[in-house]
């Protein structure tokens, strides 16, 4: 081989990187001439999305990928790029001795792992999931997989003794309380403790990125056990940040159906002090407390034969824990599920959405609905905000369905007035919020009354004096504290601003973590859904959204 070639020069290394790139995904997904557009969709997630790989080498051939897709692409159909074993096995012997062993291994694992992200899920529309992949795809993926193995050691490849026993044999590891590789063997179903509210430990295992700005975290319990709860609720986490305890409330993403870990899926914010501390710190290994579960929003309490899922941005979080649920239990409902989202790459679980749209086949209705659209980016499919226009498109049976809602509390409001206005019956429609009380939808500007005739002005009464509000105070009688609270402000404000401790979390009524107890006086509680009517007869509040009226006595 010449020198020219051995020594690959950096531009054409990229190019060669992206074919080599190019020929595994049509190794896998074309070995039998069949390719559907799922699969180029889930491959041109991958190409546009690089969080799933950190290795350099994978990061500049699907960069370089991403400009030169319809070229290679247009090469492979005219047939001047051959896309076979030894192909492949080509382009790997080059970069082996362009690279060395060890950047050479890297760009394999990470090339193994592209294979395996390939090859997740049915391979096309209609096929369920237990039936596996054709023979043909089985045979290349295992083909690729054998090419892209790391090699073995020397130890691993010395000859047995004339014994027949291995010279140097393999230590066998020892597991340690917490730590070991397949913690799912200790927790069988049916012999398990089972979790099923309270407060638990857990251990992050692992932190996968669905978006540039969205992460997972699955939890496991430590010690082992079983998770028990609702789609669609939500668990309270309280982290050390900065050397405080803080608490905060996501949704738990992952379904009951599969117990044996718990995930909650996180979107940074911008200045939000929790979720960028989260995407930062938390790692596998970390251990921390959780509370719950909590929350009224979940399908299962309301069965029906038609649902209507609506999201909006990280809003599809309590709804793919619900989707998933649906789909474990062999649920025969007939589903639509619209997921607004800003754009393209702002899909959360978008391959697992195509998994599960061909896993459901027709029972579940799919529509991925990108606000905006970037110039050259290619997306097949309706786009804009939420409308009626939309609604009627994709959900023209919608009186017809239990509708789930979740999102912005903009977004749920204009939800609900297009509903409201067609005569939705609201008693089948559930909403869960992000962050605060829901908005209320636009109104309608209210008739004007007539104007009364003018008073003369001798005879015109004269107004009332204002009556000074009540005194609102708040005697906390296990803390021996009394003190004065605005008229508006709520119960919790007040104890923070005096200092008073109070455990809280979402701050907006939903979660149930500053529930308190009142031995007398009246709190008012407005838009209030966590606490029974049983609790609230006992004297219980929320205090982050409750206000005292006159004096109250809290047993705090």
């Amino acid at each position: 081989m010449d020198t020219l070639t051995e020594n690959i020069t950096a531009e054409a290394q990229g190019v060669d990187l992206a074919v080599l790139v190019f020929l595994v995904f049509i190794y896998v997904s074309d070995s039998e001439k069949d390719i559907t557009p799922q699969e180029v969709q889930r491959f041109q997630t991958l190409m546009n999305d690089l969080h799933w790989t950190d290795n350099e080498d994978m990061c500049k051939a699907l960069t370089t990928l991403r400009f030169n897709y319809t070229a290679t692409w247009a090469d492979y159909e005219a047939g001047t790029l051959a896309a076979d074993r030894d192909a492949i096995a080509g382009q790997l012997v080059r970069f082996d001795r362009a690279f060395g062993s060890e950047r050479a291994n890297a760009l394999k694992a990470s090339l193994a792992d592209l294979v395996q992200r390939i090859s997740r899920g049915p391979s096309r529309p209609g096929v369920r999931f237990a039936l596996g992949e054709s023979k043909g795809r089985a045979s290349a993926r295992q083909e690729l997989e054998t090419l892209l193995a790391p090699p073995m050691s020397a130890a691993a490849t010395a000859a047995p003794d004339k014994a027949g026993i291995d010279p140097n044999p393999e230590p066998t590891p020892k597991p340690t309380a917490g730590t070991e590789s397949w913690p799912a063997a200790r927790t069988a179903i049916g012999e398990a403790p089972v979790w099923q509210g309270g407060r638990l430990r857990v251990r992050c295992i692992s932190c996968v990125d669905e978006t540039r700005d969205t992460r997972t975290f699955t939890l496991a319990a430590d010690p082992p056990r079983l998770f028990s709860y609702k789609p669609g609720q939500f668990v309270t986490l309280e982290l050390p940040v900065d050397g405080r305890t803080l608490r905060r409330s996501y949704t738990i993403s992952s379904s009951p159906s599969r117990p044996y870990t718990l995930s909650i899926t996180v979107k940074r914010v911008p200045k939000g002090w929790v979720s960028n501390w989260l995407h930062d710190t938390m790692a596998p290994g970390f251990e921390l407390e959780l509370i719950g579960p909590h929350g009224h929003f979940t399908c299962v309490d309301r069965p029906a034969a038609k649902l209507l899922f609506i999201a909006g941005g990280s809003g599809i979080t309590p709804a793919m824990s619900m989707l998933r649920w649906l789909a474990d239990t062999g649920c025969a409902a007939d589903i639509v599920l619209i997921n607004n989202v800003r754009t393209p790459d702002d899909v959360i679980f978008a391959q697992e959405l195509q998994h599960l749209s061909s896993r459901l086949g027709d029972a579940l209705r799919l529509a991925v609905v990108p606000s905006r659209v970037s110039p050259g980016q290619s997306w097949n499919g309706p786009t804009g905000h939420f409308s009626e226009a939309l609604l009627r498109l994709l959900a023209p049976d919608v009186l017809e369905r239990e509708v789930f809602v979740c999102g912005p509390a903009g977004y749920m409001a204009t939800i609900r007035m297009l509903l409201q206005a067609r005569g939705f019956p609201m008693a089948r429609y559930h909403e869960e919020s992000f962050g605060g009380a829901p908005a209320s939808a636009p109104a309608l500007p209210a008739p004007q009354a007539p104007k009364a005739p003018p008073v003369p002005k001798a005879t015109a009464a004269a107004a009332p004096a204002p009556v000074a509000p009540a005194e609102v105070r708040l005697v906390f009688l296990n803390s021996d504290r009394t003190i004065n609270c605005g008229a508006d402000e709520s119960i919790l404000d007040a104890a923070d601003r005096h200092a008073i401790p109070a455990q809280s979390s979402c701050r907006s009524g939903v979660c149930g973590t500053c529930r308190m107890k009142k031995l007398s006086g009246t709190v008012s509680m407005e838009g209030q859904v966590v606490l029974s009517d049983a609790e609230i007869a006992d004297g219980y509040f929320l205090a982050c959204i409750g206000q005292a009226r006159g004096t109250v006595v809290i047993d705090a």
